[in-house]
């Protein structure tokens, strides 16, 4: 047996418990009956590290003390943390493991895109990037995980951040790779703004401003919603639209936060402004509430669509995945710490953040749950997920895809 199928039974094990029960006592068999197949929703979050939630995926820190993220913790306890997820160090690469099954070594997408000739890489005097390095990211052509799962019956949902693919390509439209429907994703992997008063980084008339105007959400220009609100508005919409078609559906909820710019998500600034860090006399810097009130925001989004699912009668027969593409914003755009340890130290115990082959910049928060756990629901019992429990076995982004 080879190494990669190995460890994927054994991260199967951490979810699943195969009984004879599913297996031979007549539970309805999903595949066989396109209308009771699981749903599918996975949460991704731009930036968010180890440390940046309310929920412990190893030793408990103050770090992650100073967030709260209460959805996510219903969420942990009601399904498996696992403890030793990890992503490639930038967001193109991940999302493009995600999707297609491969590890960057192969896929060829070895740093974030945008322009299809222009190489974003760092550079330094011994250093280059690859030779055969697809600056234009994912096409059409290549496998595509919703492109599968459309062919095999379900409605595909995009909604937020894609990232796939350079400017002026195929790859930059998510409806080219297999989503039915598109919200705000383009070829940029960050938004101009986070405020509808900016237009969402569009010119003050509404037009366009690339690269890092967000497309397809006028509706909210000129108002005081903020970017994360608006996508979770759409992609409730979305799901009505999709229960309503009685086919499964898989949405691809990956929002531009916590990505930078750093800028307030205002409904929950208060909660850290003129605020201490938990169990300590320190203020929290105004840039760390900011930074904080985005987290919050990524939380109540998760609620919300939570509470969707269960008013559209699906939460039991909806299977979520809870990530981020890298690991945490650090030397990139936050302050020092609430130890005063520095620019690189905000996953600590971890090294460094994003951008960095450490820990710090690959190790992720991952959490997979029914939305809602239910003992008679039979792709619950097909597919049982353990509660409240913590797999220490290492994964990686790839493994998402069989």
């Amino acid at each position: 047996m080879s190494g990669w199928r190995l460890l994927l039974i054994v991260i199967a094990s951490c979810l699943y418990t195969v009984t004879p029960l599913a297996a031979n006592q007549g539970i309805d068999d999903p595949a066989q009956n396109q209308d009771n197949r699981p749903n599918i929703i996975f949460f991704l979050v731009d930036d968010l590290g180890w440390q940046d939630t309310s929920v412990a995926f190893g030793e408990p820190t103050g770090f992650q003390q100073h967030f709260r993220t209460p959805n996510l913790e219903r969420l942990a306890a009601s399904g498996v943390r696992f403890s030793n997820a990890y992503s490639c160090p930038v967001c193109t690469p991940t999302r493009a493991s995600i999707m297609t099954g491969q590890n960057a070594a192969r896929h060829r997408i070895t740093n974030w895109t945008l322009h299809k000739d222009k190489d974003s890489s760092g550079k330094t005097d011994r250093l280059e990037a690859p030779r055969e390095w697809r600056r234009e990211g994912l096409q059409p052509g290549d496998p595509f995980l919703a492109r599968i799962l459309r062919d095999a019956g379900y409605t595909t949902i995009h909604c937020g951040k894609a990232h796939w693919g350079a400017i002026d390509t195929p790859g930059s439209d998510p409806l080219q790779l297999g989503f039915d429907i598109n919200i705000a994703g383009h070829a940029a992997g960050a938004p101009g703004s986070y405020q509808g008063m900016k237009n969402f980084g569009n010119e003050a008339d509404g037009q366009r401003k690339t690269p890092w105007g967000v497309p397809g959400l006028e509706t909210y220009h000129g108002t005081e919603t903020h970017l994360t609100d608006a996508l979770t508005i759409e992609a409730a919409k979305a799901l009505e639209a999709a229960v309503a078609k009685r086919k499964p559906f898989f949405l691809w909820m990956s929002h531009y936060a916590v990505h930078t710019p750093i800028e307030p998500h205002g409904r929950f600034l208060d909660a850290y402004t003129n605020r201490n860090f938990a169990g300590t006399e320190i203020k929290i810097e105004p840039k760390e509430a900011q930074y904080a009130s985005m987290v919050a925001g990524i939380d109540a989004s998760l609620g919300t669509l939570l509470q969707q699912l269960e008013k559209l009668g699906v939460a039991e027969n909806t299977l979520i995945v809870f990530t981020s593409d890298n690991g945490g914003l650090s030397a990139h755009a936050r302050q020092s710490t609430w130890q005063g340890t520095g620019a690189n130290s905000h996953i600590w115990p971890l090294r460094e953040g994003k951008g960095s082959a450490y820990d710090g910049g690959t190790r992720v928060p991952l959490v997979v749950s029914w939305a809602k756990t239910a003992i008679d629901s039979a792709n619950q019992r097909n597919y049982p997920v353990a509660a409240n429990h913590k797999c220490n076995v290492p994964m990686i982004c790839e493994d998402h895809f069989p």
